[in-house]
């Protein structure tokens, strides 16, 4: 009792995570409301609490590994592409996938919507998907491409290791021939010339195009729709983008993966009207630590940038830019991609179309791991942890591992708990694990100096 008296207790609280992770410093310098891992949880839409992810259900599959989808909300149309080149067409719940053709090439495919018609570019001709009449035609005339995208009423390409946008004629995908003497044909131009650079990237910002190139240049198209008002200025170099899936227009920026990070590109109302700038300075050690091939995708009714990093395709970082903060993901399965339909979210991984859904605890039948590590204390001297209470909410009962330090407290998930102890560290790191989903409402830790 003597010691109690003397030693003034403080009670910790950890009840605001919406500076999410923060990788960049050390534990015991991080903000109150950062942490310095959070697995398995992501903040979805403008929610600044940390939500499970749920678990992974099988709902189609196909004969060959599937590698990429594509999803388009007007015509309510999903495409899915497997590692032969085989094209299937899916229902939006991802169940009776049906091959509808093949592909010309061997890239990851691209796809844009234009006149009632889903473009596919994957390297080798340009191919176009008629949903009316679910069949894949060859447009035999076309270019060789394995980007494409529309603007101003015409069909835009491009193809890795050329530095040339090409324009189909005005209102028409199937027609590129080109006449110097008509500027509603098929137009290009080459952007950078002669700057050694290969175009990987091409993303739309306000009425302009951003063109990312592999020697860390990029370059703004503007202009309209009269072909004589095309301009193409350089905004920015040495940025060391990289990769064609590594690029996304978000509202008024783009977003993209460089070998330093996660960077955005924005309208500004100052000279030159487009800016560069860092995104990623709590968690860009994710980013570029191992860094192969990262892919990028947008799920954007919830307003999360999901990156992939690595080659390790179960491994991906989950950024929401309506709050600014990242958390991470791992799945039990190499995800190859990941869509987002009208009211699903699916994940493409070996032969299977998964949904995602808070219903589903488990990928699969592999248990889901939560982990979350807190800000780390430090004193001048020694920390006495006199209790630790720990509210949380879930559907379901489970048991969250509370560890502080070596000393570990099993929690409830669905309740709250005040546990009593008389630990003694001079360092106090938090963490919490487990394998049923939870949402976490608070943390509190009561101390004294010693």
């Amino acid at each position: 009792m003597r010691r109690i008296a003397k030693h003034n207790a403080t009670v910790l609280s950890f009840a605001d995570f919406s500076g999410g992770i923060n990788v960049m410093t050390t534990g015991d310098l991080i903000a109150q409301n950062e942490m310095q891992e959070c697995q398995n949880f992501w903040f979805l839409g403008n929610q600044r609490s940390l939500q499970p992810r749920g678990g992974l259900f099988a709902v189609g599959s196909a004969d060959t590994e599937l590698v990429s989808a594509y999803y388009d909300p007007d015509s309510n149309t999903l495409l899915v592409f497997d590692a032969k080149g085989d094209v299937y067409h899916a229902s939006s719940d991802g169940k009776n996938v049906n091959k509808v053709g093949s592909l010309t090439g061997k890239q990851r495919p691209v796809c844009a919507k234009f006149q009632d018609m889903i473009w596919i570019a994957s390297g080798g001709k340009l191919q176009f998907y008629d949903y009316t009449s679910h069949t894949i035609s060859t447009v035999l005339n076309g270019p060789t491409c394995d980007m494409v995208f529309q603007r101003f009423a015409r069909l835009c390409v491009s193809m890795s290791g050329t530095g040339r946008i090409t324009y189909s004629a005005t209102g028409d995908g199937t027609d590129w021939t080109e006449d110097s003497n008509d500027l509603s044909k098929s137009q290009w131009i080459d952007v950078g010339y002669g700057d050694s650079g290969d175009i990987i990237a091409v993303a739309p910002l306000a009425t302009d195009l951003m063109i990312i190139k592999n020697n860390g240049m990029i370059y703004q198209l503007t202009g309209d729709a009269d072909v004589s008002s095309w301009a193409v200025y350089r905004i920015a170099s040495e940025t060391d983008a990289v990769g064609r899936q590594a690029a996304v227009p978000i509202g008024n920026d783009v977003i993209f993966v460089s070998r330093g990070g996660l960077k955005t590109l924005s309208t500004t109302m100052d000279y030159g009207n487009i800016a560069t700038a860092e995104i990623g300075q709590k968690f860009n050690l994710l980013v570029t630590q191992s860094q192969y091939d990262p892919q990028v995708v947008h799920l954007r009714r919830r307003k999360l940038l999901l990156v992939r990093p690595t080659e390790d395709r179960s491994y991906w970082l989950a950024y929401n830019y309506a709050v600014g903060a990242a958390t991470t993901l791992h799945f039990s399965v190499p995800v190859h991609d990941i869509v987002e339909t009208q009211d699903r979210v699916l994940v493409v991984a070996g032969v299977f179309l998964y949904e995602l859904a808070e219903e589903h605890l488990r990928d699969g039948e592999t248990p889901i791991d939560y982990a979350i590590r807190l800000k780390d204390v430090v004193s001048s001297e020694k920390i006495i942890v006199r209790s630790v209470d720990m509210d949380a909410q879930a559907a379901q009962a489970g048991t969250v591992s509370v560890n502080v330090d070596c000393v570990a407290l099993d929690m409830p998930t669905n309740q709250r708990r005040k546990v009593r102890c008389n630990h003694t560290t001079p360092k106090m790191e938090i963490s919490l694990s487990g394998s049923s989903p939870f949402l976490l409402k608070h943390v509190l830790v009561e101390v004294a100096d010693l």
